[in-house]
């Protein structure tokens, strides 16, 4: 399991906490299947257009923090919760699965405990 999916990325719109072992492109591909819309439909509705949709799903590329605000809004979820789910992807990306990594985070997670939510 990669360190995203070690991670809790916060309440859902059913306040339901949820632990995603899956990266932000599946879990947005996810969500869009789950209401049966198809990319076009969704590139619509968020002015996102249909090609880098598909890249954001596969992988390819990580989504700009507008794009994470319109499909947030769209899907009605915490942007909290995608920005994070985002940075942690990022820094998986550019630093690697690694113990330097690991140690990293956790240095960072005791700096940052005061801004811990429940």
């Amino acid at each position: 399991m990669s360190f995203i999916g070690k991670f809790n990325y916060g309440k859902h719109k059913s306040g339901n906490m949820k632990n995603l072992n899956i990266e932000i492109g599946e879990y947005l591909r996810n969500l869009r299947k789950q209401r049966n819309e198809t990319l076009h439909q969704l590139a619509i509705e968020t002015d996102i257009d249909s090609p880098m949709l598909s890249k954001l799903e596969r992988g390819v590329r990580l989504p700009t923090d507008s794009q994470l605000e319109r499909l947030a809004m769209h899907y009605k979820i915490s942007i909290f919760s995608l920005k994070a789910m985002n940075t942690a992807q990022k820094i998986i990306k550019d630093y690697g699965e690694n113990k330097n990594t690991y140690a990293a985070i956790q240095m960072v997670n005791e700096k940052l405990a005061k801004y811990k939510t429940n």
